[in-house]
Parts: C-alpha cells; sequence; structure tokens
C-alpha cells in the first residue's frame, strides 16, 4: 500500500464560528484553519495513489468555500436558526446573532468543530475522487488544524463501498 499527502500552504481557510456544548455557548471567534489530506492505496495504471495536481486543485476549491464566512451549523438542536432573503438570525438562548447571508455557509453537521469540519472535508473529497475513478484508493485521512498545533482527524475506509 502506498500513500499520498498534501499539505500546502495554500490550504487554508479563514473562518468565524462559535460552539455550543453542555449548556453554554462559546463567544463567536474565529481560527486561520489549514487542512491537509492523505490518500492510502495501490498505485493506478499511472503509478499514482492519485495525482497530486488534482489533489491539491481539489482541496483548495474546497477550501474556498469556507475561507472569510461564519460556519454555521444546521442540525445543531441547541440553535433557532430563522432566514429571510437578507441573511440569517440566528438563537442560543439569550444570545442573538444577524447575518448576512453572503457571509454564511451553512454546514450539515451539530457543531463547527474542527473534528466535524475534517468529516465535512471527507464527505466534499470523496465524490471528487469517484468521479476521478479513484477506484485504488482504500483510505482517505483528513486534517483541519484551527491552530498551530491544534488539530484534528478523520480517516474513512473506502474498501467495499
Amino acid at each position: 500500500m502506498y500513500k499520498v499527502r498534501v499539505t500546502k500552504d495554500n490550504l487554508v481557510f479563514c473562518s468565524g464560528h462559535f460552539i455550543t456544548y453542555a449548556g453554554d455557548c462559546e463567544p463567536l471567534h474565529g481560527h486561520n484553519y489549514r487542512v491537509a489530506v492523505t490518500l492510502a492505496g495501490d498505485l493506478d495504471e499511472n503509478a499514482y495513489v492519485f495525482n497530486f495536481v488534482t489533489l491539491k486543485k481539489a482541496m483548495k476549491t474546497i477550501c474556498d468555500t469556507l475561507d472569510h464566512r461564519m460556519l454555521l451549523p444546521t442540525d445543531n438542536a441547541l440553535l433557532a436558526i430563522e432566514s429571510n432573503a437578507e441573511g440569517y438570525t440566528v438563537r442560543y438562548k439569550r444570545k442573538t446573532y444577524v447575518f448576512p447571508r453572503e457571509d454564511i455557509v451553512q454546514l450539515p453537521m451539530s457543531n463547527t468543530t474542527a473534528e466535524k469540519l475534517a468529516t465535512w472535508f471527507g464527505g466534499q473529497l470523496e465524490p471528487i475522487l469517484q468521479s476521478k475513478g479513484a477506484a485504488n484508493i482504500t483510505t482517505i485521512e483528513v486534517e483541519v488544524e484551527e491552530t498551530f498545533g491544534q488539530s484534528a482527524f478523520f480517516k474513512k475506509d473506502l474498501r467495499g463501498l
């Protein structure tokens, strides 16, 4: 088995978020996130696990969808989210946030933790791999670093899917 890993200076995004947990809600804040991806599998007919150029472009495109946006978890039962043509109103207990529509990225997750973001990146990359005919890929692993020395990982075995 072989592995390829991409961790480039341009695989970054700067986003705002907040986390709800144990009856509390963090203040709004943001991170300069970095993303890395590792693909494992057998070599294809070109002696690649996967083409680096294609992988870098795919990951950059995914990162760019989150860059300079507020990340809004749409599956968080603790948040009341209302939307209209102008934007989103988000309520948590006595806190109320109002965001312009163009500043929000809605993400289908319970919280915008680094763990859930890593899972989301894997989910975004998997159909790209399939569309490129990467049947040789057996494992995908995504790392999301929210600050230096503080990362979360998501790993998925693609065999048998």
